[in-house]
């Protein structure tokens, strides 16, 4: 997984009380609606979950039809797990885990882009210096994760290095270790780096992102079922996007409101206001596409992506680009 430990403090308890009282939020108490269990990709809340958030606090779950409860992963490698085990109904994903998930006969489908963008890069102390061209001999931080796993090929490539070029430092938090000194950059996502940096230094990160680090133009999270979840609750499915459309649509135009509601959905995350506030900003022009529309996926972006765990050898073979999505499911827009 992207990210994320940029918290303090994120227990058990805390992280059972934050989802007990999403999952408590407006309707979840009528025996009318349909229940439907969403799972996140990290162990913790954080303000991605924001329209989620608002589409309780709203009342745009509600007027679906819909009972949303969340639940938190144990570690960020079982959210595809709890998908094809039936724990879950829907659930949130990086798009290299969806392709890994599916290379390992996992019979996952990704039915919206959560992002459309890719916001993924290097990061350094504010004020460092930070080019392409400076990265040998460095060390450079990783969560370990498939989408880093990746990404940095596509970024030795541009720069002219190979992977033995360069040190990977994988731990449990990156922020601690830039401000010390002990490695010199990290890998992240604006909407993450950004605010964690910030709020330790009270200045942005140097950062080179995207097209800039070499990396492919592609969406980075999505929302996915089981095949066979998508065959017999296609009702459902559609009915939690149209929520969830509305709901970013209103966090996008009220944002401050948004982190808000966050804040009171989960008082004791770890995280601040304008963390939560700063990340959701930045995460709102992610959304949409170049037509400014939400959630559409194309056969490009999988393809791709492909290319970049195969280079990796993270996925064996290329399937075909419709192996892994639908947008058959997605609400008018």
């Amino acid at each position: 997984m992207i990210r994320r430990l940029f918290a303090t403090g994120l227990t058990a308890a805390v992280l059972a009380t934050g989802a007990a009282s999403l999952a408590a939020t407006g309707s979840a108490s009528a025996t009318s609606l349909t229940k439907v269990r969403y799972v996140y990709d990290f162990p913790g809340p954080d303000m991605e979950l924001t329209p989620l958030v608002v589409a309780q606090d709203q009342g745009y779950f509600k007027a679906a039809g819909l009972d949303v409860s969340v639940l938190f992963p144990p570690n960020t490698s079982t959210t595809s797990q709890m998908l094809t085990t039936g724990s879950a109904d829907i659930g949130f994903l990086t798009t290299s885990d969806m392709a890994v998930a599916v290379q390992a006969k996992a019979p996952l489908i990704s039915i919206a882009n959560f992002s459309m963008k890719n916001n993924w890069g290097l990061f350094a102390k504010p004020g460092s210096t930070l080019t392409l061209t400076n990265l040998k001999g460095k060390k450079i931080f990783s969560w370990g994760d498939t989408w880093t796993n990746a990404m940095m090929p596509f970024v030795l490539k541009k720069a002219g290095l190979s992977a033995k070029d360069v040190t990977i430092i994988t731990a449990s938090n990156d922020t601690p270790l830039l401000l010390a000194g002990k490695i010199d950059f990290t890998t992240s996502t604006t909407n993450y780096a950004d605010p964690g940096i910030v709020g330790a230094t009270g200045k942005k990160p140097v950062g080179i992102v995207g097209t800039a680090a070499g990396v492919p133009n592609i969406p980075v999270w999505v929302y996915a079922v089981t095949k066979s979840y998508a065959s017999k609750q296609p009702a459902t499915a559609k009915a939690f996007l149209s929520a969830i459309l509305a709901a970013t649509k209103w966090a996008s135009a009220n944002p401050t409101k948004a982190a808000t509601e966050f804040d009171k959905a989960y008082p004791k995350s770890g995280y601040s206001n304008a963390y939560n506030l700063m990340g959701w900003q930045e995460t709102i022009p992610l959304l949409t596409n170049a037509q400014g529309k939400y959630f559409v996926q194309t056969d490009a972006q999988w393809s791709t992506l492909d290319q970049g765990l195969k280079a990796t050898k993270q996925i064996t073979t290329i399937p075909a680009p419709s192996t892994y999505y639908t947008n058959s499911l997605l609400p008018k827009q």
